[in-house]
């Protein structure tokens, strides 16, 4: 009697121990569960980072408008960028539409078409094409489109005449590496848009190792001088003078060694050199 009496009670403890021990396990199990699969997700990306933010970030800061040409040229068709496409195509527009907003009020001169297309027929050529028309419409009223050369004997000839001095010392001067006595030669005719005193004023800063200075100098002239190209390259590529951009570095070496600039496609060469295959 005893002996069943002991078993009828095992078999009335046994099913309540597995229905506490499930109760316990099955509100374990969801807890562990959980804290595996925070741990295990990554942090959620912040909207700012999109894809090539960086790429277009880079293209605004700097003032030219060609790479933002090239960069659709290169990725138009690409679906996946179409929202940074556009932007870059509304900023190039942008850019152009100032710069014929600035010839608009301008002489529609021979000369100064050809500045214009020398630098911006590859990007803004509807612009350019514009601003010929104006000239042959000049030509078609019988309009001035050239502007008459001063007498010698004139007064409005003497700054010509002091400008060439000018400009002749700075070229020389640069030449013959003189830089202390080139920077004031060239200081001037620089500052009133003359190209080459530009390039020279980038040298010479970036020999004096005012890096600022070179940076501003040559981004004026890099789209037209391999000189200035591989000076802003070099200095993209150190982070002297403006933060450090290996992108923008590889840019204007490539853009220098299109023009002639051995050392430009030296440095290409090691870029190529230290980048995988895959480009990671």
């Amino acid at each position: 009697m005893y002996r069943w009496y002991v078993s009828l009670l095992t078999l009335l403890f046994l099913p309540g121990c597995a229905v506490i021990n499930g109760e316990y396990l099955s509100e374990a199990q969801p807890q562990v569960g959980t804290r595996g699969e925070n741990a295990g997700k990554p942090p959620a990306t912040p909207p700012d980072t999109a894809p090539y933010e960086l790429q277009r970030q880079a293209l605004f800061d700097q003032p030219y408008i060609d790479p933002l040409t090239d960069y659709l040229k290169k990725h138009g068709d690409d679906t996946g960028r179409e929202a940074v496409l556009r932007q870059i195509a509304e900023e190039r527009d942008r850019r152009c539409q100032a710069i014929a907003d600035g010839y608009a009020g301008k002489p529609a001169t021979e000369q100064r078409l050809a500045r214009y297309r020398a630098g911006y027929n590859y990007s803004c050529a509807a612009e350019v094409e514009s601003f010929a028309q104006r000239v042959q419409q000049n030509q078609h009223n019988n309009l001035p489109t050239t502007i008459a050369a001063p007498d010698d004997n004139d007064e409005a000839s003497q700054p010509q005449r002091q400008d060439a001095q000018s400009l002749s010392d700075c070229y020389l001067l640069t030449t013959i590496r003189n830089f202390s006595a080139a920077r004031e030669a060239c200081r001037e005719t620089a500052e009133n848009g003359d190209p080459r005193s530009q390039v020279n004023m980038a040298m010479i800063t970036h020999a004096f190792e005012d890096y600022a200075s070179a940076f501003q100098w040559a981004r004026q002239v890099a789209l037209v001088s391999g000189t200035a190209a591989y000076i802003l390259a070099q200095l993209y590529d150190s982070g002297l003078g403006v933060e450090k951009n290996p992108e923008q570095a590889v840019y204007w070496y490539d853009k220098a060694a299109s023009q002639g600039h051995k050392e430009a496609r030296i440095a290409l060469e090691r870029f190529r050199e230290q980048t995988p295959a895959d480009g990671t």
